[in-house]
């Protein structure tokens, strides 16, 4: 009798040891959950702000140099390879196109840059882009020596250029006043505002004497 109370003594200390088991691999699988969870959640959150650094990076570099070639503005003419005469500051109907002669100038890599030049700011509505382009001299011979057109901007959802005219208002488009011949062809300001996925609405002012 004593034997068989010994034995169902050690089978009941058998089975919660099993319990004990049982719930020591719930404790453990719950814990793992938790971590996988939480280093999903940081990996997700360094994704996040890599991209946020990438297009904060960018937006930084586009200003820059959109502010550089604005306060690089010159008042002389372009004259370009098929003989036309374009005013130092040229706004295209629709501000899809910025056209602006310039003097010392920060170039882009492979780039060609002498003390005047012609830059070129294009938006593309259907791709989102914004794109550069320059011409090292203001009297071109050729086609072949214009730069290459660089995207210097994604994620742009609008792009408008404004000059301040001498009525003190701004205005939108060309100023017909500013064509060949004009011995200060440029505006009194320019206002360019940019439109981003990133960070909405930014304008780069820049006054001229």
């Amino acid at each position: 009798m004593k034997g068989q109370g010994g034995d169902t003594n050690t089978d009941q200390q058998a089975g919660f040891t099993l319990i004990e088991l049982i719930v020591v691999l719930a404790v453990f699988a719950l814990v793992a959950t938790m971590s996988l969870q939480a280093m999903t959640g940081t990996l997700r959150t360094r994704d996040r702000l890599a991209g946020v650094a990438e297009q904060t990076a960018q937006t930084t570099r586009v200003l820059a140099l959109l502010r550089s070639d604005l306060e690089s503005a010159v008042p002389l003419e372009f004259h370009d390879v098929s003989g036309r005469i374009r005013s130092s500051f040229d706004i295209a109907q629709g501000s899809v196109e910025m056209a602006i002669s310039v003097s010392g100038r920060h170039g882009l890599p492979g780039e060609q840059v002498t003390g005047l030049g012609r830059v070129i700011w294009r938006y593309d509505r259907g791709a989102g882009v914004l794109t550069r382009q320059s011409w090292p001299v203001l009297n071109p011979a050729d086609r072949g020596s214009v730069g290459p057109q660089v995207v210097v901007g994604e994620g742009i959802t609008g792009f408008e250029v404004r000059r301040l005219d001498g009525d003190g208002n701004w205005v939108s488009g060309p100023d017909p006043n500013l064509g060949a011949g004009s011995s200060s062809g440029l505006p009194r300001a320019v206002d360019v505002v940019i439109d981003t996925d990133a960070f909405g609405r930014i304008n780069t002012l820049v006054a001229y004497p």
